[in-house]
């Protein structure tokens, strides 16, 4: 690599005194000008940016926390808006039993979440059986759709509220007690 002589530079080198280590002289240059130009930009963007969040142009960090929350909120409302809305009980859970359409939207609804722990055919696995008649942890539909709905941490239960709506968890709360 050639250096190229102080007469070939538009930049004389001058020689900082005193800074000669191991034959390493330090030269006192002046920056290239594209450097310093994008640094009077930086300074200038910061004065803007500061007189700009201080006149409210510039919504600062809580104001934009808070608008996001705003539309997540919104979205969430409209969300649940068009989620169908069953009413829980014993009654509507039995009324699904004999509901083939229900059935076969709960068989669906299981062979993707719920047969890789309870088996194809209910028989059981990582997860409790649903082809005998000993519920270990539910007395009824209702604690059936209950756990589905919100696990039980403790057996290794996932809850599923946030992937499945209600009507889904009731379709299957229904399929697994035609096992």
């Amino acid at each position: 690599m050639s250096r190229t002589s102080p007469e070939d530079s538009k930049y004389p080198d001058v020689i900082i005194e005193g800074h000669d280590y191991d034959g390493i002289k330090e030269y006192d240059n002046p920056m290239p000008a594209w450097w310093l130009w994008i640094f009077y930009a930086t300074i200038a963007w910061s004065v803007f940016y500061i007189a700009a969040l201080g006149a409210g142009w510039i919504a600062d960090y809580d104001t934009q926390l808070e608008r996001g929350k705003e539309r997540i909120a919104q979205k969430q409302a409209a969300a649940a808006e068009l989620a169908p809305v069953i009413e829980v009980n014993e009654e509507t859970l039995t009324d699904l039993l004999d509901d083939q359409e229900a059935l076969s939207r709960g068989a669906d609804v299981y062979a993707t979440r719920c047969a890789q722990c309870h088996g194809a055919e209910g028989q059981g696995g990582i997860g409790a059986p649903f082809d005998d008649d000993d519920w270990l942890f539910a007395d009824g539909l209702v604690s059936q759709f209950e756990i589905i709905r919100d696990g039980l941490a403790a057996e290794g239960m996932p809850a599923h509220d946030r992937m499945l709506d209600d009507q889904e968890i009731a379709d299957v709360t229904a399929f697994i007690n035609s096992f």
